[in-house]
């Protein structure tokens, strides 16, 4: 097989890889408040989203690609995100193209394009409904046709596809202007290195100041429109250092990953020295004059495109005076982000394909950078799963909504995200219109609260609350107690920071009417000849530790009925259960119980299913989720020291020091730090929450604790997440504790202890077993010899 029919097969490989990458868990992740700000654009008309996008931080060619493609496409999270795959998708063609006329090497194109293919910083953002993959991807093209246009080819194609590509990047995102220095540096170098005779010089330097012109036409009509509209703004706190954006970027790009980028400093650095020292020899070893003078202004190109957007987004985050001045973020790092794959595939390719010994760590560098990459790739992907944030909320509004109801959604700038689930299929068309409070500057107060709700009431016997976030625009809780004085609240609903009520001018039961909108899930399953269930809602089927469970239950009954719904597993693990009392419904009507279950940190991973049971023994299973990236308990045959003590109704299995050195005692000095490891298992169910203390008691006084106490740490489980009521009876447990030593703590034997109480009352769990003192209430674990 040819090499160039290699390269193509290879090129086509990467395409596929790229592809799937991308639509890789594309849905399985909420909309976050950016992304829901771009749908509310969308649903406007297309003069108002205009309107509205030119008082924006951007500019409009990405809304306005989004308007056209929802009206087409629908408003899952797949759909709406599948326009920016499309766009990077396309990118890893464009690279390529760079690539390989920058370096005049198909092997070169085909190694950047695997770089962008495979970079979970393209990845991050092609799976986001934002405009900055378009922007990458008019950039490059724009990039591709500067080198055209340096080489010579300042044919039709070349300076209408430069237009093109150069509008549509400044059209996107405004930063984009950082193309104009840029590419400006590269025709220059290219007329004056490369074109000895001066007129020709100076004729190809008119003809490129004549071709930029052509991008005025599509820029100057928008900044008209948009410079009036304009607002001077800052989300900056403390400016950012240019040391910390190039760090930024440089992580970023090698890795992308943005958070606690010190900790990724060293490989980063590493790729930037292989970069380095291979650009170094691509400019050692050109063959010709003429061929070091071109490779000296492609190179410009690409290191300038890498090296001055982290200068321009630094000087942009700058305190300022006008228009807006954002903090930096990573994703306004990624327009000229592919330069840098064209900048390392090149500079690899110099290293690969040096005549000297350079090959081999070259080699060992290409395959270090991809498993770089393939070790952080996973962990993109291991964080998206889409969770019932407003979901739940929404359809029982709908569910229970009646003509004439009014609805006030408290919520400040959350209300993309809210109404991005409510009005959007399959919504009712009867559903509350929303009316935001308030509709003065917040705060609320108890007058603004009065004028805008009395307004409300007025017109309106019954009025939704939808509260998002309550503490941040009513953090009195005014519209609530308003409500609270002049209604009667019939349903409530608490969904973390967020809650939902409906308050009522009757005291009237909330029952669903069976033409409202039909559960989500139709069954129609009798419960022998006293109910019914009639379906259910559960918006999202994986849950991973700490999430709830909301199931919604649509259910009729003939006669007074007891209800147990049950959650288990695939291995019969039991995760929950609760039961349902419920009255009579009348004819026509149904009522909707929400069934609530927290995922435990040790739940076993695995699918599960709802079992609905009456006393006399009818059961009806439906519906199934997922619960993933649970804990896995404890090898017990792993526990460095093992034990057998009892604390109340949970066994202490063993313990795992770390800090001292191994001896007999282990031994420590003041100021240092011991990590304690506790494994319990729960024999039974607990009933109650207890806080597991952890001391370090010796013989001398301290002052500080005014006793022999020099250290502990008390805290419920698993830093809170998991209270012991909640522990899985027969599931092993493993839990951490520190053990800070003062400096000033004098030499000799001091114990480990360990135990439970009651943090309402201080009393302690009686122990028993090995180790247990049943008179302290503690269980000891070890000594330990502190020495200077």
């Amino acid at each position: 097989m040819k090499s160039s029919q290699r390269q193509r097969y290879l090129l086509g490989i990467i395409l596929l890889v790229a592809f799937a990458l991308r639509l890789t868990r594309l849905g399985a992740q909420n909309i976050w408040w950016d992304e829901g700000l771009s749908v509310v654009a969308s649903r406007m008309s297309f003069t108002e989203a205009t309107l509205w996008t030119a008082a924006d931080v951007h500019p409009p060619l990405y809304f306005w690609l989004l308007w056209l493609w929802m009206r087409v496409s629908g408003e899952t999270e797949f759909a709406l995100r599948f326009i920016t795959v499309l766009e990077a998708f396309l990118t890893v063609p464009a690279i390529y193209v760079l690539a390989r006329r920058l370096s005049r090497s198909a092997a070169i194109g085909v190694g950047a394009a695997g770089l962008l293919a495979l970079s979970r910083f393209h990845i991050w953002w092609s799976q986001e409904m934002r405009m900055y993959i378009l922007a990458g991807l008019c950039a490059t093209l724009s990039l591709y046709f500067t080198a055209r246009l340096a080489d010579g080819e300042a044919t039709r194609r070349t300076i209408g596809g430069w237009i093109l590509a150069t509008a549509g990047a400044m059209l996107t995102v405004y930063s984009s202007i950082v193309l104009v220095p840029i590419e400006n540096l590269t025709l220059l170098l290219a007329g004056w290195r490369g074109i000895r005779r001066r007129e020709e010089r100076w004729r190809f330097w008119a003809r490129w100041i004549a071709i930029q012109a052509g991008v005025l036409p599509f820029v100057i009509p928008w900044m008209a429109l948009a410079l009036p509209r304009m607002r001077s703004w800052s989300v900056v706190t403390e400016p950012a250092s240019l040391s910390f954006v190039l760090e930024l970027n440089a992580v970023l790009v090698t890795l992308g990953i943005s958070t606690d980028v010190g900790r990724y400093r060293l490989p980063a650095l590493l790729v930037m020295g292989v970069l380095g020292v291979g650009i170094v020899l691509l400019l050692r070893h050109s063959t010709s004059p003429t061929e070091r003078i071109r490779r000296l202004w492609a190179l410009a190109l690409l290191g300038s495109s890498v090296l001055l957007m982290p200068l321009i987004i630094w000087a942009l985050s700058q305190p300022r005076a006008l228009f807006y001045n954002p903090r930096v973020e990573a994703r306004y790092l990624l327009p000229l982000a592919p330069a840098f794959y064209v900048l390392l595939a090149w500079a690899l390719g110099g290293w690969l394909r040096n005549p000297t010994k350079m090959r081999y760590p070259g080699w060992v560098f290409c395959f270090g950078i991809a498993g770089l990459i393939l070790w952080s790739l996973p962990q993109h992907f291991a964080s998206r799963y889409l969770r019932d944030n407003d979901l739940t909320l929404s359809r029982i509004i709908w569910s229970h909504a009646q003509p004439e109801d009014a609805l006030a959604l408290v919520s400040g700038d959350r209300y993309p995200i809210f109404t991005l689930s409510y009005d959007r299929a399959p919504a009712p068309e009867t559903r509350p219109a929303i009316t935001r409070l308030p509709q003065s500057p917040p705060p609320l107060t108890e007058a603004t609260a009065d004028t805008e709700l009395s307004a409300l009431a007025a017109e309106h016997s019954r009025i939704w609350l939808v509260q998002l976030e309550r503490s941040l625009e009513d953090p009195e809780g005014q519209t609530e107690a308003w409500l609270m004085a002049h209604f009667t609240r019939i349903l409530h609903y608490e969904f973390g920071y967020n809650a939902l009520s409906l308050f009522s001018a009757t005291d009237e039961e909330p029952l669903v009417a069976l033409w409202n909108v039909p559960p989500q899930t139709p069954l129609a399953q009798n419960l022998d000849e006293r109910g019914k269930l009639l379906g259910y809602d559960l918006p999202t089927t994986e849950f991973r530790p700490l999430d709830n469970v909301r199931l919604g239950l649509y259910l009729q009954a003939q006669h007074p009925l007891t209800l147990t719904v049950t959650l288990r597993g695939d291995d019969e693990a039991f995760a929950g259960s609760e039961t349902i009392e419920m009255a009579p419904t009348p004819a026509g009507k149904a009522r909707y119980h929400q069934v609530q279950f927290t995922i435990q940190p040790y739940a076993p991973a695995q699918s599960y299913t709802f079992e609905l049971s009456t006393p006399d023994g009818v059961k009806i299973h439906f519906g199934q989720l997922r619960v993933t990236h649970t804990l896995k308990p404890p090898v017990l045959a792993r526990i460095p020291h093992q034990l057998e003590a009892i604390a109340g109704e949970a066994t202490l299995l063993g313990y795992a020091l770390h800090g001292a050195p191994t001896g007999n005692p282990p031994v420590a000095h003041p100021g240092d730090t011991l990590e304690l490891t506790l494994y319990w298992q729960a024999q039974i169910p607990i009933s109650q929450s207890y806080t597991v203390f952890t001391h370090l008691l010796g013989t001398a006084y301290n002052p500080a604790t005014q006793g022999p106490l020099w250290a502990q740490d008390d805290q419920i489980p698993l830093e809170g997440a998991y209270p012991t009521q909640n522990w899985l009876a027969g599931v092993p447990l493993q839990d951490t504790y520190t053990l800070a030593i003062p400096p000033e703590t004098p030499p000799g034997d001091y114990q480990i202890l360990t135990g439970m109480y009651d943090a309402t009352t201080g009393n302690r769990v009686p122990v028993a077993g090995a180790g247990a003192d049943t008179l302290a209430g503690n269980i000891l674990l070890t000594w330990v010899r502190i020495e200077p």
